[in-house]
């Protein structure tokens, strides 16, 4: 590891519950850094929001102290490392549930950028595995999983995500921005996603949105496997099994709404697609 990386993480180990800000010079005394490598260092993490000077109250002016302690980044990381924790540990026993009912694998997506990436698994009871597993990440373009989280993204962020060229993962992957676009209004008219040979040739997934406790599609849950054993004609139980989940779980992650999709929309939106 980089000397220079190894001093920065001890310095950052310094902030603890007990002892939450510190002094330039307490840090060069405590880790024996000198000074100025010691303010190169605080300087950097500040820059990216890692570190921040303590604001305090001098002769009725607010300025910032020599004191230093942790910015407002961690908060955030530590906030998406919680919501990831929480919405893993509160969706498993529904995946579970979903893996035994259908004996499919079930799949638990957060977007990341452009990306959607895997945070969840439960495998198929099949020896055949899918090529998905915990950490991959794939396009928002392309299958179900991912493209439900794109559909519901502002038009100017599916523009954003749009840019650059599609690349081709299989005989069904979308090949150009209008046929995304297709994909995009009819996923947010039947709330939910399905695609066949998008990512893999052969498989299937079928998905549908998480609300967080803003409102936003977050999270995606999806059961997949293989063509021949997830037959179009069972597609209703499997959206209806998911809509149930996906509204307990939305709501145990904080959304107030009604969860605006439902048994009812199923018979036209089959209808549709047929």
């Amino acid at each position: 590891m980089s000397k220079t990386i190894e001093k920065g993480l001890h310095l950052l180990n310094l902030f603890t519950e007990e002892k939450p800000a510190w002094r330039l010079e307490e840090i060069s005394s405590y880790t024996n850094i000198p000074k100025a490598t010691v303010l190169r260092l605080l300087h950097s993490f500040m820059e990216y929001g890692y570190i921040q000077r303590a604001t305090v109250e001098r002769n009725g002016e607010l300025v910032e102290d020599t004191i230093y302690t942790l910015g407002i980044k961690f908060l955030q990381l530590g906030e998406l490392v919680a919501n990831n924790m929480e919405i893993r540990q509160i969706a498993l026993p529904f995946m579970k549930m979903l893996q035994l009912n259908f004996s499919e694998a079930v799949q638990l997506v957060e977007r990341n950028g452009h990306s959607g990436v895997y945070i969840e698994k439960v495998e198929s009871k099949s020896p055949v595995r899918l090529y998905t597993r915990v950490g991959r990440s794939a396009p928002l373009y392309a299958g179900a999983c991912t493209r439900i989280l794109l559909s519901f993204l502002d038009d100017a962020e599916i523009e954003e995500v749009l840019k650059n060229p599609l690349e081709i993962y299989a005989s069904n992957t979308p090949k150009t921005k209008e046929d995304v676009w297709r994909h995009i209004r009819q996923t947010r008219q039947d709330g939910f996603a399905y695609s066949a040979s998008e990512l893999v040739e052969g498989t299937v997934s079928i998905a549908v949105p998480i609300f967080n406790r803003k409102g936003d599609v977050e999270f995606s849950i999806s059961i997949a496997g293989f063509e021949s054993s997830l037959p179009k004609d069972n597609l209703p139980q499997y959206i209806e099994s998911l809509w149930n989940v996906a509204s307990q779980v939305s709501a145990k992650i904080g959304f107030l709404g009604p969860y605006p999709y439902g048994p009812r929309l199923i018979k036209n939106n089959i209808k549709g697609m047929e």
